[in-house]
């Protein structure tokens, strides 16, 4: 049986903003469904004070994810945006030393988790050992994790119909729109266009006569549609590599998956389960969706 926890107006800093090698903004799907993945992990073997481990079997299979505020750390002139970097210490010689520099941004959002194998009557220890795990052992996208107001209000269990949205509200869920991409190549575009017709606007002149004229902005889809890195395409096969982190696990190089998705009001739903999202392994493919399709890289 499923169950779904509610984490509600975390605030998360410095969160990382670069979900791909080419967007940034909003982090990546991946960083959402790895902290569940993590938190189940602690779970698992969370042990509470009459040391008793209750969560052994719990699995988190999905996350539902809705930004209430996001904001970027970056400078804004104009139509230029510069990304605000660290200033790390002078070396020897008086120069910066290299580092790998991530854009980042603060950002309150609020987690569905979807649960199996919750035991009966845990409702109660489950809030406490998420809130307990989430003071000062977590993180979201790379960003710390800011400590809870009020734990009773913020962590609760909900039940997967309509009603269970409207917690979410102000905020904005992000919902999967991969099937316009695959509308688009069907036509005949590469993935690159796809995903730039989708995204541009249009500025087309009306022309109302005695040298007057009206302009008008257009997309070709309506909705607030975003680029969203959704998971991982693996380019060579799993292998044993030179100087990697685990000398046990199997290593293989990858590229990022960028799709479209939809940043919309939790009110337009149906249902919980509607806005989670789930991990899809396919071949090469490595996802995080929403859809149950045939998946095909082109």
């Amino acid at each position: 049986m499923k169950r779904y926890l509610l984490i509600k107006q975390l605030q998360v800093q410095n969160a990382n903003a670069l979900s791909s090698p080419f967007t940034y903004g909003f982090p990546a799907v991946t960083a959402f469904l790895g902290f569940g993945h993590a938190l189940q992990r602690h779970l698992n073997r969370y042990v509470s004070n009459d040391a008793e481990a209750y969560f052994k079997k719990l699995s988190v299979s999905g996350v539902g994810i809705a930004c209430h505020a996001l904001a970027m750390q970056d400078y804004q002139s104009q139509y230029e945006s510069t990304l605000k970097l660290t200033a790390n210490p002078l070396d020897k010689d008086g120069n910066r030393p290299s580092f790998v520099e991530e854009g980042r941004c603060h950002l309150t959002v609020s987690l569905v988790l979807e649960l199996k194998n919750l035991g009966n009557g845990l409702e109660d220890e489950l809030v406490e050992a998420v809130a307990d795990l989430l003071m000062g052992r977590m993180k979201l996208a790379g960003g710390d994790i800011l400590p809870l107001r009020e734990i009773s209000q913020q962590i609760m269990l909900i039940p997967n119909e309509k009603k269970s949205l409207h917690r979410l509200m102000p905020s904005y869920v992000l919902i999967e729109q991969r099937d316009l991409m695959v509308e688009a190549m069907q036509s005949g575009q590469d993935a690159l266009d796809a995903l730039h017709g989708a995204l541009q606007l249009n500025h087309t002149c009306t022309d109302l006569g005695e040298g007057k004229g009206q302009w008008q902005t257009s997309r070709a889809h309506k909705g607030w549609i975003v680029p969203i890195a959704t998971g991982f395409h693996a380019l060579t096969p799993a292998t044993l590599a030179e100087n990697q982190r685990d000398s046990s696990t199997p290593h293989r190089f990858a590229e990022s998956v960028v799709t479209l998705g939809e940043f919309k009001m939790p009110i337009r739903c149906e249902t919980v389960s509607e806005i989670i999202w789930r991990y899809q392994q396919d071949g090469d493919l490595y996802l995080c969706t929403q859809q149950v399709a045939e998946i095909s890289i082109q």
